[in-house]
């Protein structure tokens, strides 16, 4: 794209949509040259809105899409926008895979930002410490190569620092091989709620570290309210069954484990989309330490479909495993402080709602969030440690200095940052 054109659609649309990392440092320039702030978009999934943004520039970067895969160095070289559903299935026709998420529409650039997790995420790690190399336009135009060696420092921020410092043009990903996988789900009546989830946190406690589940509890818009647990392991369809055995002595009616692989699983399993027509979603998010029976009578009174805190879903992650391991090479986020992950998504209506269940239930942890799930721009405080925000901090005002980008969760070395946003519910287009 010429330089011409770049500037053409300015004025009217305040979009540029580069295609070569001198196209993104040309966005900068504008943004510096205009007085605007600089707003990075791919898929939108579950990002806060940041409001009004006639006086920003949107940099579309729908181009960064390729995908090449090296199978012999185990190594995936993607473009900033690549999806997961793409990375997972090419990397799948050569029995690799990468840590991948729950929704096969996320992008994979700022789902490792934030840190990452996921179906396999026990078994896997987070997906921000596969990340060997990345190629990133910082705000004054530099198209910066970084790796361990080459900037620690930056290198260190992009393994899950939450983003911010530039923009990223292309990742190179460490690949995993996975030469067996089973997983599915099993399902209830949400009638079964407490007796199911009270039976899973039991068996969450002696779990191997590499079977990973959540438990769902959902009322979709047509037919019946359910209990749900998906889950995965790199293991054969009758070893995962000898496992399960215990939530399968519950009687579900629906039972759909069986031998699978990445790409069949993601896309079968993804999250649920939400119509980009609709207006957006609350949510909300904390961590939990632990799951003793009476969080699991009030998680179930949340979930019932009439009298309950309204949410269209309620979800538990159980994190554990590879996700409480600090990382090799160390990371923004290294590991996630917590034993379960509690997220509930539902109508603007039922925001008060909502977040009431996650104050109540927050008894159960010590407030710590995971970055990809924070729902408010309110800094980071809840998601890192505090020797983290700090240098985080520092790297931020070195690499943006005129705070060009336009972040949803703003680097502040204080408990919150001044935002309307703050105020309202918190927002998302997609759950999660």
């Amino acid at each position: 794209m010429s330089t011409t054109s770049l500037i053409n659609l300015l004025p009217a649309a305040a979009r540029i949509a580069p295609e070569t990392p001198e196209d993104v440092a040309f966005a900068f320039a504008e943004a510096r040259r205009t007085g605007r702030k600089l707003v990075v978009f791919s898929t939108g999934h579950g990002i806060p809105p940041i409001g009004d943004t006639s006086d920003r520039i949107l940099l579309d970067m729908g181009a960064f899409d390729q995908v090449e895969i090296d199978p012999s160095a185990r190594v995936a070289r993607i473009g900033g926008a690549v999806q997961w559903s793409d990375l997972v299935s090419a990397a799948n026709r050569h029995g690799l895979t990468a840590p991948f998420g729950s929704a096969a529409s996320v992008g994979v650039t700022g789902y490792m930002m934030g840190g990452g997790i996921g179906f396999m995420s026990r078994h896997l790690g987070l997906g921000s410490s596969a990340i060997r190399s990345a190629e990133l336009v910082a705000p004054d135009g530099r198209i910066l190569h970084i790796n361990a060696k080459s900037d620690p420092d930056l290198f260190w921020a992009l393994r899950g620092g939450g983003g911010g410092f530039g923009v990223i043009t292309s990742l190179e990903v460490e690949l995993t091989p996975v030469t067996a996988m089973s997983g599915g789900v099993l399902g209830w009546g949400i009638e079964d709620a407490e007796r199911v989830l009270r039976t899973w946190s039991t068996w969450t406690e002696r779990l191997p570290d590499d079977v990973t589940s959540a438990v769902r509890f959902m009322h979709p818009p047509e037919g019946p309210s359910l209990t749900v647990v998906v889950v995965t392991a790199p293991r054969d369809e009758a070893d995962l069954s000898e496992v399960l055995s215990p939530l399968t002595d519950l009687q579900p009616v629906l039972n759909t484990v069986r031998n699978t692989d990445p790409e069949a699983f993601i896309n079968e399993y993804t999250d649920p989309e939400i119509d980009p027509e609709e207006p957006p979603h609350a949510f909300e998010h904390v961590l939990f330490d632990r799951l003793p029976g009476d969080a699991c009578q009030m998680v179930a009174e949340f979930a019932r479909p009439a009298d309950g805190c309204g949410a269209m879903m309620i979800e538990i992650r159980h994190l554990g495993g590879a996700l409480a391991t600090p990382a090799a090479s160390g990371g923004a986020t290294d590991m996630v402080d917590g034993e379960y992950c509690f997220f509930v998504v539902g109508q603007l209506e039922a925001a008060e709602g909502m977040a009431h269940a996650v104050d109540v239930l927050s008894d159960y942890g010590r407030g710590r969030t995971y970055f990809n799930f924070m729902p408010r721009r309110t800094g980071r405080q809840t998601a890192y440690r505090q020797e983290a925000i700090h240098r985080l901090a520092d790297l931020y005002e070195a690499m943006d200095p005129e705070g060009l980008l336009d972040h949803p969760h703003p680097i502040s070395r204080t408990a919150s940052v001044v935002d309307e946003a703050a105020e309202g519910p918190a927002l998302a287009k997609l759950p999660g």
